[in-house]
């Protein structure tokens, strides 16, 4: 019974542990820049606008350059709000849910809940970037209604 005890334990420790916070912050720079890419299109060089929370993705990540306007930006990343009324126009993915239903531009997001990564795709405001993305994001795509 002990080493019944022992071994779900064990188990439990190695499937659900979960991410530190480096590991973390690497599995989101790789699929938020994954995202950039089928976004933009382009496969690197793409210049992004962070919000100052968001810095440490430039850290991790070969394919994002980082742009001190958001004028100069392809994509902004947010991970909280945006004062800035230009910023709010461009093409916007979001470290958070709520972001996701605050910003009318932010056709995707990518948050941590309960230790795991969602992604969210918004159908109408890919259409309305006439952005399509590839075959593999497709069953992350959801409608505006249900956010």
């Amino acid at each position: 019974m002990y080493r019944i005890v022992l071994f779900v334990f064990l188990i439990w420790g190695v499937f659900f542990k979960g991410f530190s916070g480096e590991e973390a912050r690497q599995v989101e720079t790789l699929i938020l820049s994954e995202i950039s890419v089928s976004l933009t299109g382009k496969k690197e060089g793409i210049k992004v606008y962070l919000t100052d929370n968001m810095k440490y993705i430039i850290k991790y990540s070969k394919i994002l350059l980082p742009v001190s306007k958001c004028q100069e930006a392809d994509i902004v990343i947010a991970g909280k709000e945006i004062k800035d009324l230009e910023c709010r126009r461009k093409l916007m993915v979001v470290t958070k849910y709520y972001l996701l239903k605050e910003y009318p531009n932010a056709v995707a997001a990518f948050y941590w809940h309960k230790g795991r990564p969602n992604i969210v795709f918004v159908y109408e405001r890919l259409k309305n970037f006439g952005i399509s993305i590839s075959e593999k994001y497709i069953k992350y795509v959801d409608s505006e209604k249900n956010l």
